[in-house]
């Protein structure tokens, strides 16, 4: 019996009875070996191409749902956004959304997120990171080329699909690869450094005055979030600059919008104005300082006429039979002869109402600005304001102002053309305007939607936060 020896293509050995093992030749291990290098390549690349296996777009599902730093409940958060806002949806990992909303990349639970791989809205401006980038007419590189672009062009980007982004591309439908398009929330770029306050204020104590109000880092919103607050938190008042106030709460230095901190015990910086005629668009307080802390001396109906005599941040000084106080601006306008027209009401015909619901749906698919009030961009009540004004009708401008113009009718009696007015996402005021169009669908410019678009009455969100119906007269 031999030992056993290096065969020419392979080895042998002796078995345990002594009997000459299988040769094994060496080109099957290398066939073996490549095989698994094959098959570890197609597993790298699935795990790569991961990276947008759940990108498209997701719609919140909760009343309020927080986006955050990083991909847990203990992590700081960035935002909340209210139910039906669309984020867009760059992966996911452990229940968690890597997510994009106005600008900014967070993270949002995946059990209040009903996700879509396809999803129109404005989902903010893309740059291009490669040179010649295919530009094509479809999502999938199976589509016709359009053209190509290169590093550093900027598109705004108004749809998902898959890994993909959809733009206007030279007045068409266009597609880029996700992998060829950086968003403008996609990295988190440091905010400036915290501004001092331009002026100082005299300390005293201010009290939150809406839910999810945001203490920031500067006096504007491109600064970081320091903390959410609600409803009754109070803070310091420690400065001012411009509309916004510095403030310390929990050993936490930072600004908040002068408009969601109502002040106590603070000296009103009023600015003196030549004495202007003006009306009340609704009906309001009269305050005896600029802001809601102070008492209401009375309540002015809406189209009062009163005179204007000074300014503070958002409020202004008036006068009325003699007394004195502020009125927060939204309720007051100088247009005298817009106020005289909606004081004489009348029941505004059918066929009129209908001309206004068809002037509404020309609008269809502008997209959502906040404050806008023209075809380049509608907010809710902008886009009704603009729609009316086109009719000739002449309305006030804000949506709490909306709910208190023309006469209000029952909800079951509503004809196209009537305002509706929702509560917002809290239910704790007003927040949304619309336009009625007939069978129980409305017409609006929805800010979760980043557009005009028809939505149907019966909807949860909307049903529940339905809060009147109103018929403008001429």
């Amino acid at each position: 019996m031999r030992p056993w020896t290096w065969p020419a293509c392979g080895w042998t050995g002796l078995s345990a009875r002594g009997k000459m093992k299988k040769s094994v030749s060496v080109p099957a291990i290398s066939r073996a070996v490549v095989v698994l290098v094959i098959l570890l390549c197609l597993l790298a690349a699935i795990g790569a191409s991961g990276a947008y296996a759940d990108s498209g777009a997701g719609t919140v599902t909760a009343s309020a749902l927080n986006m955050r730093a990083e991909p847990n409940t203990a992590s700081a958060v960035v935002t909340c956004v209210p139910r039906g806002t669309v984020v867009l949806v760059l992966s996911s990992a452990d229940g968690w959304y890597k997510v994009q909303y106005q600008d900014r990349t967070g993270y949002m639970s995946g059990e209040y997120i009903s996700f879509s791989s396809d999803a129109d809205g404005a989902f903010g401006t893309g740059s291009v990171t490669g040179s010649a980038v295919n530009v094509r007419s479809g999502p999938g590189t199976g589509y016709a080329v359009l053209g190509s672009v290169n590093q550093g062009q900027s598109f705004s980007v108004t749809g998902v699909s898959g890994g993909w982004y959809k733009i206007d591309y030279n007045g068409a439908t266009g597609y880029i690869s996700g992998d060829y398009l950086s968003l403008g929330g996609d990295s988190m770029t440091a905010a400036p450094a915290p501004a001092a306050p331009q002026t100082a204020a005299e300390q005293g104590t201010g009290v939150i005055t809406g839910n999810y109000v945001r203490m920031r880092s500067g006096p504007s919103t491109g600064y970081a979030v320091l903390g959410t607050y609600n409803t009754g938190a109070k803070m310091t008042i420690t400065g001012q600059s411009g509309d916004w106030y510095a403030v310390s709460c929990d050993g936490k230095m930072g600004y908040v919008y002068k408009q969601y901190l109502s002040q106590s015990g603070v000296t009103a910086n009023v600015t003196a104005m030549d004495a202007t005629q003006a009306r009340t668009t609704a009906g309001v307080n009269l305050r005896e300082g600029p802001s809601t802390a102070y008492t209401s001396k009375q309540v002015l109906p809406a189209w009062t006429a009163v005179t204007m005599t000074g300014r503070s941040g958002q409020w202004y000084q008036v006068s009325y039979g003699g007394v004195s106080g502020f009125i927060y601006g939204d309720y007051v306008t100088t247009d005298t002869a817009v106020a005289a027209s909606s004081s004489n009401v009348t029941a505004i015909s059918a066929e009129a109402g209908q001309r206004l619901a068809d002037e509404a749906k020309k609008y269809l698919g502008v997209r959502y600005v906040y404050g806008g009030t023209s075809p380049s961009g509608f907010d809710c009540s902008g886009f009704v304001y603009y729609v009316y004004r086109q009719c000739g009708y002449s309305i006030t401008r804000t949506a709490t102002a909306q709910n208190s113009v023309g006469a209000k009718v029952d909800r079951s009696d509503m004809q196209p053309g009537d305002i509706i007015i929702f509560l917002n996402g809290a239910r704790t005021a007003i927040g949304h305007a619309g336009m009625y169009i007939g069978d129980g669908q409305f017409i609006h410019a929805s800010s979760g939607g980043g557009k005009v678009m028809i939505s149907s009455l019966s909807e949860s969100y909307y049903n529940t936060r339905f809060y009147s119906a109103r018929r403008v007269v001429k």
